[in-house]
Formats: C-alpha cells, sequence, structure tokens
C-alpha cells in the first residue's frame, strides 16, 4: 500500500512540475482547451489524493510533496489569471 501510494504521489508531482515546466517556457501550448483540461484535472486530483491519504495515515514525505506541488499548481493558476486581468484591463 505505501508503495502504490508513493508512486502515484510521485506521479502527479511529475505531472505538476511538466505544467510547471511549460508554463514557464512554453504558455501558448498550455493556455488552449486541452492544456487547461490536463491543468485542472490535475490540480483536482493532487488535492484529493492528498486529502484521501491525509485521511488514511501519518503522512510522508510524498504526500508533503504532493502538498506542496498541488499549491503550486493553484498558485500559477491563480497568477495566470491575475496576470490575464491586467494584461486585458491595459489599452
Amino acid at each position: 500500500m505505501m508503495v502504490t501510494r508513493q508512486f502515484t504521489n510521485f506521479t502527479v508531482c511529475t505531472v505538476h512540475l511538466v505544467i510547471l515546466v511549460f508554463w514557464l517556457a512554453a504558455w501558448e501550448k498550455l493556455f488552449n482547451t486541452p492544456g487547461l483540461i490536463i491543468w485542472g484535472a490535475a490540480a483536482l486530483l493532487g488535492a484529493g489524493l492528498f486529502f484521501l491519504w491525509e485521511r488514511r495515515d501519518k503522512m510522508d514525505i510524498s504526500g508533503r510533496l504532493l502538498a506542496l506541488s498541488t499549491s503550486m499548481l493553484i498558485a500559477l493558476a491563480v497568477l495566470s489569471v491575475l496576470i490575464e486581468i491586467t494584461v486585458s484591463s491595459m489599452p
């Protein structure tokens, strides 16, 4: 059970890292319909897994990494919305 949880957490964290790289290097590829769907699904999956594992057992390092990467992904979404609002309000 512990190996499955760690593998799942590290896999989701890898997806979060790939989204961060796309956000930094190739944001045009991330801001289309499939990219936004993957971004939202990864955030929901990370949050869901975090709350599922948190209720079951004591949190290990992979759980903390999952919480950190999910928080980072949500912060990127909020920052992206703020940037979009700022840019669209410019003349």
